[in-house]
Formats: C-alpha cells, sequence, structure tokens
C-alpha cells in the first residue's frame, strides 16, 4: 500500500500540495495562477482540472469506490495495454491493468510560464505472463495551465515489436448528454458496440442517445464537444488515432453501482490508439501520445463577440 508519507518527502513546489484523498489514498493538489487540478497516484488519475473562474471540466462519480483494486469512475482513467475488453479473455479487467495501480512520482516543478508539470511513471520490469505479455515503462507528464496537457509515453523494454492499445478514458461534465454534440467526426468510419461492432459512417456531428459506445477511427487531431447552451470543450489529441463516445443511457446506468442516476451528468469523449488503430511499438522503441483539453463558457465567448463588435464600431 502506498501512503501519504511517501509523497511527502519528494520536493515538492510550493503550488503542489500533498493530501489524503478518498479512501485514504494520496491525492496531489495543484493550484496555480492558471488553475486547480486534482491527481490520485493510485492510477496517475487526473480527477478534477477546474481554469481559474469556470466549472470543473471533468466529472467523478460519487459513488465511486477508491479502493485498491477497483478503479477510479470518473476523471481520466488511462487504458494500457488493451482497450475495453481483453480481446480473447474475458476474464482480465476492463482497459486493462494499470489504472489499478500506484504510480510512482518521478518530479515536479513550476515552468518558466507558471505553469505546473507533474510527472508519474509505472513499470513492468518483472516476469511476463498471459495477461502481462511484455516488459515496458509508462510515463504520464501532466502540465497544468489554462489548457490541461498530459503526454502518455509507452516505451517497450522488449528486444521485439510489441503491440499494444492505449487511452484517456476522459469524463466530461456536462448539463445533459442528450444536449452534446462532437464536431470533427462527419465522415468518419465507427464500430458500433452496442450494435454487435457492426460498421458505419459518421454524418454530420457525433451525439449520445441512449446507451452510446462508438468508437471512431482515423479520427482528425482536433475535436470539439458542444455542451449546448452552456461551454465549447476542445480536444486535441496527438499521436491518437481513435476516439470513442460513450455514455450508458439510463438503462445501463441503473445498473451500474458506480453510475446509477448519474447518468445525465457525464460524456465520455475517450482520446485512443484502439481497434484498428492500435499500436506496433518497435523493439527498445517508444510511443508518445498527447491530449490537450480547454474550454470556453458560452456567455464567455459571447460577451468577447460583443466587446470586439463595440470595439470595431
Amino acid at each position: 500500500m502506498h501512503g501519504i508519507h511517501e509523497y511527502l518527502h519528494s520536493k515538492l513546489p510550493e503550488c503542489v500540495n500533498v493530501e489524503e484523498g478518498a479512501g485514504g489514498l494520496p491525492l496531489l493538489h495543484v493550484r496555480n495562477r492558471y488553475a486547480e487540478c486534482s491527481i490520485y497516484a493510485y492510477g496517475a488519475h487526473v480527477v478534477s482540472f477546474k481554469p481559474h473562474g469556470e466549472r470543473d471540466l471533468l466529472w467523478l462519480s460519487p459513488y465511486s469506490r477508491f479502493s485498491e483494486g477497483a478503479p477510479i469512475r470518473g476523471g481520466i482513467p488511462l487504458c494500457f495495454p488493451w482497450f475495453g475488453k481483453h480481446r480473447t479473455r474475458d476474464d482480465l479487467p476492463l482497459h486493462g491493468f494499470v489504472r489499478t495501480r500506484f504510480w510512482n512520482l518521478e518530479s515536479a516543478e513550476v515552468l518558466a510560464d507558471g505553469r505546473t508539470k507533474i510527472v508519474f511513471f509505472v513499470e513492468n520490469r518483472g516476469p511476463t505472463s498471459e495477461a502481462r505479455p511484455y516488459r515496458f515503462r509508462l510515463e504520464l507528464s501532466t502540465i497544468v495551465g489554462e489548457t490541461l496537457e498530459m503526454a502518455l509515453t509507452v516505451q517497450n523494454l522488449e528486444h521485439l515489436p510489441i503491440i499494444c492499445e492505449e487511452g484517456f478514458h476522459t469524463y466530461f461534465k456536462v448539463e445533459d448528454p442528450r444536449r452534446c454534440e462532437v464536431i470533427g467526426l462527419d465522415g468518419i468510419e465507427y464500430i458500433d458496440r452496442v450494435q454487435g461492432d457492426s460498421r458505419a459512417t459518421q454524418r454530420g456531428a457525433g451525439y449520445f442517445e441512449g446507451e452510446t459506445v462508438r468508437a471512431f477511427m482515423h479520427v482528425p487531431p482536433v475535436l470539439e464537444l458542444l455542451d449546448l447552451g452552456h461551454r465549447r470543450i476542445h480536444i486535441e489529441q496527438v499521436h491518437m488515432n481513435s476516439a470513442v463516445l460513450w455514455n450508458p443511457g439510463e438503462k445501463a446506468a441503473a445498473e451500474n453501482p458506480e453510475i446509477r442516476d448519474t447518468w445525465k451528468q457525464f460524456v465520455c469523449v475517450e482520446s485512443a490508439n484502439c481497434l484498428d488503430c492500435q499500436l506496433e511499438i518497435p523493439a527498445l522503441g517508444y510511443h508518445r501520445s498527447v491530449l490537450r483539453l480547454s474550454a470556453v463558457n458560452f456567455d464567455e465567448q459571447k460577451q468577447g463577440q460583443e466587446c470586439s463588435k463595440g470595439a470595431l464600431g
């Protein structure tokens, strides 16, 4: 069990505090001039990102268990070395096993522009098994500013290529999933996991209606989530070629003890390399994926447009 004291012994800048989080799990809290961000060492799991003056971009379930062996429900879980179900074994956990491991804190620093950078890592250097078939090192760099920037580096420690999947399983806080749209997916092929992995091409914006599990392949680097009437969330993916839209809908949520009646509070737009876009990392090579998130409230956007009109007038 990793305790809070192990992280207190690390040299941390003044803007980073270590707290005892839910379930007694160590929690790093960043507060700088741009934003606040909370990261559990368990899973290197970002659970909150609040630019100053704005509400949280991320949703966290009030029913999450916060106990070892169980993933945290909400925020930004990290998926590796597979995404979703394991392709051949139903007994293995969804989305791999790194989200239920304690990660090591490598560094915490203030950058020249005042943003804060936190780096965690986890390794699998021991004996391999069918469930953990290769040796690897993962590093997650999280930079907290007006934009939340997360870079996940997968290092192959084997002398042979490895095939894997990865992803940021991001839960966005919204007013109503049924009034959300994802811009940038028009004309993109998707795999419908609810409809027996049937394939179709998206026409217009992506949307959430009932139980939605749609894995889009070969997506553009920029998507936008519109929480209609409230805000626009900018999603930038670098070296990530798929995106999954997910919300359980009312019926499936009622059967999930960690979601239940809260399904109306979030949507997931998951940035990934999965299915058709799985990774092949060369011997002793690496792959680095980057996710950048920022938001503009519609009220702020409207005020800015009005100011611009006034200046032009």
